[in-house]
């Protein structure tokens, strides 16, 4: 192995305590340019660290004949060295449909289950992935786009919990081309080349257009920005941890609660808000997961709302506003509440953005937005349940998906005949006390959509003067 290299991993594993003497590490092997470096680097320290090491091929089922091939070439690779190894094979797509995942989401969930249970089995501390420096580019870009905190943009961290990743220090560029000077062979994975996900699309065409059109160390520069984020959490946790117990009340049993008090919330500086907030999340759900800057948004409006109201959160959480409190449970609490509760949820769309949505029969969807130009729209297309399409000039206020208030209207025909939306939502039988949490998409009082009826106001349908249309999309 190139002396430098391997130098410069070595450095970052003893500079982040991640190789350490004794360790037992289960290391996932994919057959990759990337995985076969950290295969032959971890084999390099093994007696140097008295390691004791066993590999990880998961065949996802996926790409047919070229799962097998990896799987065939990772076998001898690991025969030829004299390695400890493990094969697990699962059809990923069937895990996805039952998931309700993606295939990317599922396979990276079955990989982590796979190693965890041979770590286990065979009393092992730590897990060793192969992600490097243009991986790290590419989760802060994809992070970045996507809308997240100062957490998100700190990418993957060089250990988390028992998971390490020795590699985040070099580039791709610099792995293959040690394992080219070696002569050593490796797999190549024809979907990284597809651009179906979006982090392939990074990966393939944003980050080179950055390296070659505007700054040329442009992954180093992200990877760096990456650790001073990382250092910026730690520090903004520090803070969290020290006001925590001033400002929260926590309740376990059932049912399970959590309460932040309003008059010392407002004596925190804002991010320290907003992180209290997402910890309360966290506890309440487990997980950060599919938490968003928007639900953290909501709960901040929500601290300057009337007494009374409510927001839906992920995980089935709702959060209320009391006097002087926030307080958060989960939606089984409500429905054996003798109190009554306003729902309240008013988000201002934007077109090439999504939003994540409850409907009444608590399954959730995503509904995107986007503007076209008039093209041939038949009746075919523009009944489908799925997508609708709107005048654009005819839409007089920003819209905003909300829930239904005093007022509210459609518009039954063309011609201008109109309808409460009280008695349209009393006419398609919604039992009324699901009325105010039926979801809808509003120009001012007048209701453009009501996704979970798949109906649409009259008044904003397309024709031959149309030139610029709305599109409105449930995933």
């Amino acid at each position: 192995m190139n002396k430098y290299i391997y130098e410069r991993v070595k450095s970052f594993c003893d500079d982040n305590a991640l190789i350490e003497k004794n360790d037992g590490i289960v290391a996932g092997i994919s057959g990759g340019a990337d995985s076969v470096f950290l295969f032959l680097y971890l084999l390099q320290v093994q007696k140097e660290y008295n390691l004791r090491l066993c590999f990880v091929h998961v065949n996802h089922g996926i790409r047919g004949s070229e799962a097998d091939r990896d799987e065939r070439f990772v076998e001898e690779l690991c025969k030829q060295n004299g390695a400890m190894y493990k094969v697990f094979y699962k059809d990923i797509p069937k895990m996805a449909q039952e998931m309700s995942m993606t295939e990317e989401e599922a396979g990276r969930v079955y990989r982590y289950e796979c190693f965890e249970d041979v770590r286990k089995e065979l009393g092992y501390n730590k897990i060793a992935v192969a992600h490097h420096q243009d991986d790290q580019a590419e989760t802060v870009l994809f992070q970045l786009l996507r809308g997240s905190g100062f957490r998100g943009l700190g990418g993957m961290r060089a250990k988390n919990t028992d998971v390490i990743r020795p590699l985040l220090a070099v580039k791709k560029q610099e792995i293959v081309e040690t394992l080219e000077k070696k002569g050593q062979s490796y797999c190549t994975d024809s979907t990284n080349n597809e651009d179906e996900y979006a982090r392939n699309q990074i990966r393939n065409h944003l980050i080179p257009y950055l390296r070659e059109n505007l700054q040329k160390e442009t992954v180093s520069h992200i990877a760096k920005t990456a650790s001073y984020m990382q250092d910026v959490t730690e520090f903004i946790d520090l803070q969290t941890d020290m006001v925590w117990e001033s400002v929260i009340e926590c309740k376990e049993g059932r049912p399970k609660e959590i309460k932040a008090y309003l008059s010392e919330m407002k004596k925190l500086h804002v991010v320290l808000q907003r992180e209290i907030f997402m910890r309360m999340i966290e506890y309440m759900s487990g997980r950060r997961k599919d938490i968003t800057a928007r639900h953290i948004d909501a709960l901040t409006r929500l601290t300057i709302s009337q007494t009374g109201r409510k927001i839906n959160l992920p995980y089935d959480i709702v959060a209320a506003k009391y006097y002087d409190c926030i307080l958060m449970s989960h939606k089984d609490r409500w429905y054996h509440s003798s109190q009554s509760f306003t729902e309240v949820y008013e988000e201002k769309i934007s077109a090439g953005q999504e939003y994540n949505v409850t409907f009444t029969n608590n399954n959730s969807h995503t509904i995107s937005f986007h503007t076209e130009e008039t093209g041939i729209m038949t009746d075919i297309i523009k009944k489908n349940s799925c997508t609708k399409w709107f005048d654009y000039a005819k839409i007089k206020n920003m819209p905003e998906l909300r829930y239904p208030k005093e007022g509210d209207y459609l518009w039954l025909r063309t011609d201008g005949s109109k309808k409460k939306l009280s008695r349209i939502l009393i006419d398609s039988k919604i039992p009324a006390d699901e009325r105010k949490n039926i979801l809808v998409l509003a120009d001012g009082a007048h209701i453009m959509w009501i996704p979970e009826l798949s109906r649409c106001s009259a008044y904003y349908y397309i024709n031959d003067k149309t030139k610029k249309m709305l599109c409105a999309s449930i995933h």
